[in-house]
C-alpha cells in the first residue's frame, strides 16, 4: 500500500492493526479526528488475529464479573449486524462444550450458570444422545452438552481486513512495517506526546496500545508494569473442504486450566478446523508446531469427533496468544502519563470482544481526555464496505458476465479455490504487497495443494503490478523472499552454451 506521509500531528495514534487496533480505528473514525495505526508486521492480520480459531463466542464461559464476561456477549450480538455493514463471512452455527462422565458434566452446569448470569440466551444442557441426533459424527463417549446457539464463526482475515479498511476508507491513516520503538512525553513526563518508530516520530494527544503480544512491552514504556504477557502458542490442523460438514456446529472439550480446551469446527469457508493446544513460552515469536502438539490436538480431537481421517489435512499452523496471568483482559487509561489507553491481555474470547472493546476504548477517551481530544460526531463517516467480490461463491452467470467486462475475470489463478487474476490484482491495489499478504484479502494458497499451482502466478502478478523484480517479492516481509535467482541464467560473454 502506499504509505501516508510522515504527518506532524495526530489525535490518537493506536498501537497495532489485529482486531483490536482494528476495531478502535474504525470507531474512532466516526469522528472528526484526525488518527493513525502503527503496525509493525508486513501484512493484515498478523499474530493472534491471523492464527486463532475465528469462533464467535456465545459468552457463558468466562466468570461473571471480569472484563471478559462484561464484553464478549455484547461483541457476539454486535458481529450479526457487523458482518453485513463490512461484508466478511459469519455463519451462524452454534456450539457445544462436551462433557464425558459426570464430572464433566457438572461443569457443564457452572458454564450454564456462568452465562446465565452474562445474559446469553438460548443456553441448554442436551443428553450425550440428543448431541447425536443433531451431530451423528459425535463421538459415542459424550454424555452431555452446553448447547448455545448464538454462538457463530467467521473468516478471522476478512473480518480483521475489514476493520482496519473501513477505518482507512474514513480518513485513519495506515503505517505498514512501523514498529513502535518508544514513546514520546511531555517535558514534565505527565502526558504522552507521541510515538517513537523505526520509521521516525509520530506525535499525538492520545496512544491507545493494543499491541497483543507485545502490549506489556508498550505499557512499560509507560511505566505501568501491572500486567505480565504470557506468550501461549496453540496449533491446529485444516482439513480439505471434502470433510468439512463432519460437523456443523462448534465442538469444545470442557474446559481446563490450559483454556477453552480443543475444538473441532467447520469453518466459514467449509474446511475442518481441529486445535488448539496451550503451550507458555518465553519466544513470543516461535510459531513453530511440533509433533507433539500435532498428535495432542488430534488425540484430543477425536475424544470430540472420532474418525477424522488424518490424511485429508491439508495444513497445519500454529498461534500465540497475549495471555495475561491475571487470566483477563486489561482495558484502562493511566493517570500518568495522561492520554495513554491499554487495551492488553487480548486473548480469548478476544475476537468476539473487540467490537464492544472499542466502543468501550472510545468512551473511556472521551470520559478522562475531554481535554486532549474533541470528539465531535463526523456526518460524513460511511459505515458500509465491500470485500473483494468472490469468484467462487458465484452463479455461473455472474462469472461469464465479469469475464466478458474484464478477461482478468476469466483467469483461474488459483484452481483449488478458484481464484481470479481480477481478485489478485484488486488485492493489491488494496494494499496486499507479500505472497501471505494476497492469500489473506483473496485466498490463493489456502486449498488442497497450499500453493502448489498458484503461488509462482501470484509472484509474477505482484511483481507485474509492483513494478519489481519477482526476486524482490516475499513470503510474508522482510527474510521471506520467495526467490532467490534464476533458474536458467545466461551465460556469461565468451562462454559457450
Amino acid at each position: 500500500m502506499h504509505w501516508p506521509a510522515v504527518r506532524g500531528d495526530y489525535d490518537v495514534i493506536v498501537i497495532g492493526a489485529g482486531i483490536c487496533g482494528g476495531t478502535i480505528a474504525r470507531e474512532l473514525s466516526k469522528y472528526k479526528l484526525t488518527s493513525a495505526i502503527m503496525e509493525r508486521a508486513s501484512d493484515i492480520p498478523y499474530g493472534s488475529s491471523r492464527a486463532n480459531s475465528s469462533m464467535i463466542h456465545g459468552g457463558f464461559d468466562d466468570k461473571p464479573g471480569t472484563q471478559k464476561a462484561m464484553f464478549c456477549p455484547v461483541g457476539n450480538k454486535m458481529y450479526r449486524s457487523l458482518h453485513e455493514e463490512l461484508d466478511f463471512k459469519y455463519r451462524s452455527c452454534g456450539s457445544y462444550v462436551c462433557a464425558i462422565g459426570s464430572e464433566e458434566e457438572r461443569h457443564l452446569e457452572t458454564l450454564l450458570g456462568y452465562g446465565k448470569s452474562n445474559g446469553v440466551d438460548g443456553l441448554a444442557i442436551i443428553t450425550g444422545d440428543a448431541l447425536r441426533d443433531r451431530e451423528p459424527n459425535a463421538s459415542g463417549e459424550i454424555t452431555a452438552a452446553l448447547w448455545s446457539p448464538t454462538a457463530a464463526i467467521v473468516n478471522n482475515f476478512e473480518a480483521s481486513l475489514a476493520f482496519v479498511e473501513n477505518a482507512r476508507q474514513n480518513g485513519v491513516d495506515l503505517f505498514m512495517r512501523t514498529e513502535v520503538t518508544g514513546l514520546l512525553f511531555s517535558e514534565d513526563g505527565s502526558h504522552i506526546r507521541g510515538v517513537s518508530t523505526n520509521r521516525g516520530d509520530f506525535t499525538s494527544r492520545v496512544v491507545i496500545n493494543a499491541a497483543g503480544i507485545n502490549s506489556d512491552i508498550i505499557s512499560r514504556m509507560a511505566g505501568d508494569d501491572s500486567f505480565i504477557i504470557q506468550a501461549t502458542r496453540g496449533e491446529y490442523f485444516i482439513f480439505d473442504r471434502s470433510i468439512g460438514d463432519m460437523v456443523n456446529a462448534f465442538f469444545f472439550s470442557c474446559p481446563s486450566a490450559k483454556g477453552k480446551g480443543v475444538t473441532v469446527a467447520h469453518t466459514a469457508d467449509d474446511n475442518l478446523l481441529i486445535g488448539p493446544t496451550s503451550t507458555v513460552q518465553t519466544d513470543r515469536e516461535n510459531r513453530n508446531t511440533t509433533r507433539p502438539g500435532l498428535e495432542e490436538v488430534f488425540g484430543m480431537s477425536a475424544r470430540l469427533v472420532p474418525n477424522i481421517p488424518r490424511n485429508m489435512a491439508i495444513t497445519t499452523f500454529s498461534g500465540v496468544r497475549a495471555n495475561s496471568k491475571s487470566g483477563d483482559f486489561h482495558i484502562y487509561a493511566l493517570d500518568r502519563p495522561r492520554g495513554f489507553v491499554n487495551v492488553a491481555g487480548i486473548k480469548s474470547p478476544g475476537f468476539t470482544s473487540a467490537p464492544a472493546i472499542a466502543s468501550r476504548v472510545v468512551e473511556i477517551v472521551k470520559e478522562s481526555m475531554p481535554d486532549l481530544v474533541k470528539f465531535e460526531t463526523d456526518p460524513k463517516f460511511v459505515p458500509e464496505r465491500r470485500h473483494i467480490p468472490r469468484f467462487a461463491d458465484m452463479p455461473m452467470e455472474e462469472r461469464e458476465r465479469l469475464a466478458r467486462e474484464d478477461p482478468q475475470w476469466g483467469q483461474i489463478v488459483c484452481r483449488c479455490e478458484s481464484v481470479t487474476e481480477a481478485q489478485v490484482v484488486e488485492a493489491i491495489r488494496r494494499g496486499a504487497r507479500t505472497v501471505a499478504g494476497v492469500k489473506l484479502w483473496v485466498r490463493p494458497g489456502t486449498g488442497r495443494c497450499q500453493g502448489g499451482f498458484c503461488a509462482p502466478r501470484v509472484v509474477e502478478i505482484l511483481a507485474r503490478e509492483l513494478g519489481v523484480s519477482p526476486l524482490e517479492i516475499t513470503r510474508h516481509g522482510d527474510g521471506s523472499r520467495v526467490l532467490t535467482g534464476r533458474t536458467k541464467e545466461p551465460p556469461l560473454r565468451g562462454e559457450s552454451l
